[in-house]
C-alpha cells in the first residue's frame, strides 16, 4: 500500500475516503440495477395501459430502494474503513433506522400494488361489497407492516421489545377506558362488513340522513345527500340506529296527481285512465299486480287523478 493511502485530512486517512468513494459507486451502481431491471420488467410484463400506473409505483419504489441500498452498503461496507469503533456504532445505527424504514416503505408499495390487483378483480364482479373491502385491505396492511417496523426500529435501538409489550398489555385497559368511542366504531365498522346492511352506491337513511353511500372505513362511513354535501357518520351509531336501506329496494314508489281541463268530459276522463294503466301494462319495468290510476276529485283548477304506481328501477337517473 503506497504512503500516501495513510496520509490524513480533517482526521480520515486517504484510504478511508477512497473507501466512501467506492460504498457511493457501489450504491449508485446497485441501485441503476434494479431500477433498469424494474423498468425492463414492466415493459414486458405489462400492457401499455398499466405503464402510467406501474411508472408512478416505480418511481415510488425507486426512492425506497435507494435508502436500502445505502442502509445495506453502509452495514456492510463501512465496518472494513477502520472507523474508530464509535463511528461504527453511529452509522450502523443510522444505517439500520434507514434501512427499517425503507423496508416500512418497500412494504406500503407491496400493499398499494397488491391491493390495485385486487381492486382490478373486484371492479370485474357485480358485487359492490369487494370492491369497500379493498381499501381497508390496504389500511389494515399498512397499520401490521408499520407496527412490525416500530417494533424492528425500537429493537435496534435497544429498547426491550418483549418488555415493551407486556407492558402494553398491563396498559390495555388505561388505553380502552380512553378511547372506547374508537373501539366502538372499530366494532361498528366490523359489524358492517359482516352484516352487509349497504354497500357503497347505495341509496341509504340513518337516522335523519339520507343520501348515497361513498365510503365504508374501519371507524366510520361517509354518506353523500342530496344537497350534495358529504356527512361522515361514525360505525357505531350506524349500528346503534335503525338503517333503511332504498337502494335494496325491489321497486321505486312513483305517486304523483294528473290534472285534466275542467270542460273534459267523464268519458273522457275514464278513456285517459284506460289509457295510462294500459301503459303500465304494456311497460315491461312497471309492477303489474298493484297499481292505482283513479280519477280521485276536483281540485282547485283540474279533474285531479291520481296515479300510484311501481317501478323497477335501480337509481334516480334510471326512473
Amino acid at each position: 500500500m503506497p504512503d500516501w493511502f495513510t496520509d490524513t485530512y480533517a482526521g480520515i486517512e486517504v484510504r478511508q475516503y477512497i473507501g466512501l468513494g467506492v460504498l457511493v459507486a457501489v450504491t449508485i451502481v446497485t441501485y441503476a440495477a434494479i431500477s433498469t431491471a424494474l423498468r425492463i420488467y414492466v415493459r414486458v410484463r405489462f400492457d401499455e395501459a398499466d405503464h402510467a400506473f406501474w411508472h408512478g409505483e416505480r418511481a415510488r419504489l425507486g426512492r425506497s430502494l435507494w435508502a436500502l441500498a445505502v442502509a445495506i452498503t453502509l452495514l456492510l461496507g463501512f465496518p472494513a474503513l477502520d472507523f474508530p469503533q464509535v463511528a461504527d456504532d453511529i452509522v450502523e445505527q443510522l444505517a439500520s433506522l434507514l434501512g427499517a424504514v425503507a423496508l416500512v416503505m418497500l412494504g406500503f408499495r407491496g400493499v398499494d400494488i397488491f391491493t390495485d390487483v385486487l381492486g382490478r378483480r373486484a371492479e370485474l364482479t357485480d358485487s359492490r361489497f369487494d370492491d369497500q373491502l379493498v381499501p381497508l385491505v390496504n389500511t389494515g396492511l399498512k397499520i401490521v407492516t408499520l407496527l412490525i417496523g416500530m417494533l424492528f426500529i425500537l429493537g435496534n435501538l435497544g429498547v426491550n421489545v418483549t418488555s415493551l409489550v407486556a407492558g402494553l398489555g398491563l396498559g390495555g385497559l388505561a388505553v380502552a377506558l380512553a378511547a372506547q368511542d374508537t373501539f366502538r366504531n372499530l366494532l361498528g365498522g366490523v359489524t358492517i362488513f359482516a352484516d352487509r346492511p349497504f354497500q357503497v352506491g347505495d341509496w341509504v337513511v340513518v337516522g335523519s340522513i339520507e343520501g348515497t353511500v361513498e365510503h365504508v372505513g374501519f371507524r366510520s362511513s361517509r354518506v353523500r345527500t342530496f344537497y350534495n354535501s358529504v356527512v361522515t357518520v361514525p360505525n357505531a351509531r350506524i349500528v346503534d340506529t335503525h338503517v333503511d336501506n332504498m337502494g335494496l329496494r325491489q321497486w321505486r314508489r312513483y305517486r304523483t296527481t294528473l290534472g285534466l281541463a275542467y270542460h273534459t268530459t267523464p268519458d273522457q276522463v275514464q278513456a285517459f285512465v284506460e289509457g295510462v294503466r294500459a301503459v303500465i301494462r304494456a311497460n315491461p319495468e312497471m309492477r303489474k299486480d298493484y297499481y292505482i290510476v283513479e280519477f280521485t276529485e276536483f281540485g282547485a283548477s283540474s279533474l285531479e287523478v291520481l296515479l300510484y304506481c311501481f317501478i323497477d328501477a335501480p337509481d334516480w337517473n334510471a326512473e
